[in-house]
């Protein structure tokens, strides 16, 4: 079948971050009044030509933002402006409202869904001191499904969740959470309360992720998702794994039958503060969850000599490598 590719570049202009009140405790952030309007100017190329307001009218993107310590994400909506080219504003009508604490450094994180792509980008580093704050990123990506002729049909991503290449690793996340954050440990994981596992606990009858606990569907939409660990043996079996580096990057080429292929890079994993193990290893999570013991979920394992599915604690943090359900 024929692939779709899309290249974008979007610029993303935050106007005016002005407040009313501060305070400089975390548990008490102060409302940005407004991070709205957020102006994005859409230039985004695709092999039908150029995609601007006749082919998007709106889209979602999940606005982070990103301490030293924690990662707060607000769920957004924009759509286009009225005889202003490629611009589109944020409805704060339908959207979270923005929090950022005085004092503190941040970041901000863009993951939005356009034309079926994914495009993320992040600021500088910032500091809210009170005066008006001007904030500018850059969202690219080049998201696309593969091809691999597998039995199923099922369609893998060419790069991580969270990445703009295939090389690039991506973002990290626990099983089940659906933002990045500093520190990967039981205290932060987001079901585990009071040293009690509160979801996918072996008793309440889950044992794959719901859409609203997979980061691929929440980031992508509703056609994306994390694979099965059916879905990656799958993939093992059917493709030809070759060990290789990329643009200087070490990881796996998997080659479908039909000669298309996609390539995982060895992007380690997080634990506590730390990344371990980059350029050396791979760890990808899948969906399901290990049902012996509800601490684990299973994941995906290669190093130099060999590749496996293999239990984890859920709370590590480790890339994604998306599959496919429809079509753009």
């Amino acid at each position: 079948m024929n692939i779709i590719q899309f290249k974008s570049c979007l610029r993303l202009l935050c106007c005016i971050l002005m407040m009313s009140f501060f305070v400089a405790c975390h548990k008490e952030p102060i409302m940005l009044n407004p991070i709205a309007p957020l102006d994005i100017g859409l230039k985004k190329s695709t092999a039908e030509g150029f995609l601007n307001k006749s082919i998007v009218k709106e889209f979602n993107a999940v606005v982070s933002v990103a301490y030293e310590d924690d990662t707060i994400g607000y769920n957004c909506h924009f759509v286009a402006v009225d005889n202003i080219p490629e611009l589109y504003m944020y409805d704060y009508a339908h959207s979270d409202v923005l929090y950022v604490v005085k004092g503190k450094t941040f970041r901000l994180l863009v993951d939005a869904k356009i034309g079926g792509e994914l495009c993320c980008g992040e600021s500088e580093i910032l500091v809210l001191e009170g005066d008006p704050l001007f904030v500018s990123i850059e969202l690219s990506s080049n998201l696309m499904y593969i091809d691999l002729g597998l039995p199923s049909g099922t369609l893998w991503a060419n790069c991580n969740l969270g990445a703009k290449s295939p090389e690039d690793y991506g973002r990290y996340y626990a099983w089940g959470e659906i933002s990045d954050k500093v520190t990967y440990n039981w205290e932060t994981y987001t079901f585990y309360e009071d040293s009690v596992l509160v979801k996918y606990n072996g008793t309440d009858g889950l044992t794959t992720l719901e859409d609203s606990d997979d980061v691929a569907t929440a980031m992508l939409g509703n056609n994306w998702r994390m694979p099965t660990k059916a879905e990656f043996e799958e993939l093992l079996d059917n493709c030809t794994t070759t060990l290789t580096t990329s643009n200087g990057v070490n990881g796996y080429m998997f080659i479908g039958r039909n000669g298309n292929s996609i390539f995982l890079p060895m992007a380690g994993g997080r634990e506590g503060e730390g990344l371990l193990s980059m350029g050396e290893c791979g760890f990808y999570w899948l969906s399901s969850l290990y049902i012996d013991d509800a601490d684990y979920a299973w994941g995906v394992i290669f190093d130099a000599n060999t590749i496996y599915t293999t239990s984890y604690y859920r709370m590590y943090g480790q890339t994604i490598r998306p599959v496919y359900d429809g079509r753009w």
